[in-house]
């Protein structure tokens, strides 16, 4: 069996602290009653998702560490606070979910110890289907790609 990469894993759970704090702070500045329930379901969604990742650290006897946002966290909420278009700002927390997606998937490590692989299929699992729900919203709101 592999050895699970704990640090990247540790990164990974830094990028979905980052995404669900972008989501946090696009739900504070949106009037759209439809997007901030779209949002806060998301938010739901990934909280448990986020700690999900943790407790697969924690089964590899790894800590997940001190998780805040860090500045690539908070370049991304400026970015996003700068941005007029509702559609630009639905975009950018579709990017960087599928952004979870993609690294999740790509490094989904396929023999490490079955039940830790079964977590982590669960987890991307979780993570498509918010992408999917967002896409869907998008689409209700006509932000379509």
């Amino acid at each position: 069996m592999a050895e699970f990469p704990v640090e990247a894993w540790q990164a990974h759970l830094q990028a979905y602290l980052n995404c669900l704090e972008l989501c946090q702070a696009f739900r504070r500045q949106v009037d759209d009653e439809h997007v901030r329930q779209a949002l806060d379901a998301l938010l739901d969604e990934g909280q448990d998702a986020l700690a999900s990742l943790a407790g697969c650290l924690r089964q590899q006897g790894a800590a997940p560490g001190v998780l805040e946002l860090d500045r690539r966290g908070k370049a991304a909420i400026r970015e996003l606070l700068a941005l007029r278009a509702l559609r630009d700002r639905l975009l950018m927390v579709r990017s960087s979910l599928a952004d979870l997606v993609t690294w999740h998937a790509s490094n989904l490590p396929a023999d490490a110890d079955p039940a830790m692989t079964d977590s982590l299929a669960s987890s991307l699992a979780q993570t498509r289907r918010m992408l999917d729900q967002w896409d869907q919203h998008m689409a209700e709101m006509g932000a379509v790609l």
